[in-house]
């Protein structure tokens, strides 16, 4: 995690943010990070809930700023 820690706090993503997903990660499982724009996070949400499984989520925003910058670096 300290990687990406280093990473993705140069797009925006707080350290504290990151910190709290690495504790939730356990052997066996992983995590995925979503960058929604054209909708309603709550929707997107609902949708992994259909999936099955016990998806555990979590959510921060970016600034305009470094949404841009992220939006920059994944084309």
């Amino acid at each position: 995690m300290g990687t990406l820690e280093g990473h993705f706090s140069d797009y925006g993503i707080s350290d504290d943010f990151i910190r709290e997903v690495g504790q939730q990660l356990r052997n066996g499982t992983s995590a995925l990070f979503i960058l929604v724009r054209k909708a309603q996070p709550e929707k997107v949400v609902s949708e992994f809930h259909k999936l099955g499984g016990h998806p555990h989520i979590m959510q921060t925003s970016l600034s305009p700023e470094a949404d841009a910058k992220l939006r920059s670096l994944i084309g």
